[in-house]
């Protein structure tokens, strides 16, 4: 059975709002329909940069959708050592 990408943003959101609850001090925290937008847009300026069209205001905009999506502490999460 194929997921609707509503069903999919679900599940990725629901991700971010723990993370977001449990290191978010002091970032913006963003609805449900952002959360999706924000990452579409991301996605978009990754595919461009496959094809070699990344410019220091993609790379920007890049680390400013990471931050506010919490990708930067998820990632940081997965590279932690296990205990």
């Amino acid at each position: 059975m194929a997921h609707k990408s509503s069903d999919v943003y679900d599940y990725y959101y629901e991700n971010y709002l723990l993370l977001y609850n449990l290191y978010g001090k002091g970032r913006p925290r963003v609805g449900r329909d952002e959360f999706e937008k924000l990452d579409n847009e991301l996605m978009q300026i990754i595919s461009r940069a496959e094809g070699g069209e990344l410019g220091a205001a993609d790379v920007a905009r890049i680390k400013d959708i990471e931050y506010i999506l919490m990708d930067d502490i998820a990632e940081a999460l997965l590279d932690r050592p296990a205990r």
